[in-house]
């Protein structure tokens, strides 16, 4: 058994994956050092006890480091995932925030044209006119912007509910109490959140 020199460094590199027959493209960093661990042990040229345990030491610093490049890699793995995730929900509160905006701006359009239909309906002639006219126009932008996510809350004869009303006043009515009696401003749900509370007179 020949001894190495103490200057000689442990070999651990593609020399000894020659030796033990190993094919570097077709296995892990890990199991290449497992077969150079190997083929020291098994090498009719093998190293005395203090090259064995330099080479058991290099080797257990490349572990260490393959690990902490692993650890590294999933740490980026998850960072990514969370901006991946990050990014969509961002994207998806922008496009609603646009769309709020839009909707709060035609919001008083739609009170308009409310108060002007109960306007003509004042007399059967108007109403007439109304249903024929600009009432089927209303009707279309009403569906539009149902669409869109827009639905008019349904209020008055229901329950009082401060998640959805304001209560602008109340007025004795023993046989509404706790109702709301009368809408004085409808209120509105953009796809299934409240982007305005009906303004309400509530019974006593």
């Amino acid at each position: 058994m020949s001894k190495k020199k103490d200057n000689e460094q442990p070999i651990v590199d593609d020399e000894l994956l020659e030796t033990s027959g190993a094919e570097p493209a077709e296995h892990t960093l890990g199991d290449a050092i497992e077969e150079e661990l190997e083929a020291l042990r098994d090498s009719d040229d093998a190293p005395d006890g203090e090259a064995t345990t330099d080479a058991a030491s290099t080797i257990a610093r490349l572990e260490d480091q393959i690990a902490e490049k692993d650890d590294r890699h999933l740490r980026l793995y998850a960072e990514f995932e969370n901006y991946k995730r990050r990014s969509q929900r961002e994207k998806l509160d922008l496009m609603e925030t646009a769309g709020r905006k839009t909707m709060l701006a035609l919001l008083p359009v739609l009170d308009d044209l409310a108060r002007a239909q109960q306007q003509a309906a004042t007399t059967s002639e108007g109403q007439e006119q109304w249903d024929g006219g600009v009432g089927l126009i209303v009707k279309k932008l009403l569906k539009t912007l149902e669409g869109q996510g827009l639905k008019p809350m349904e209020s008055t004869g229901e329950a009082f509910n401060a998640d959805l009303h304001e209560a602008i006043t109340e007025v004795p009515n023993p046989e509404m109490a706790g109702k709301v009696v009368d809408t004085v401003e409808r209120g509105y749900l953009l796809n299934g959140k409240i982007i305005r509370h009906a303004k309400v007179v509530v019974g006593k």
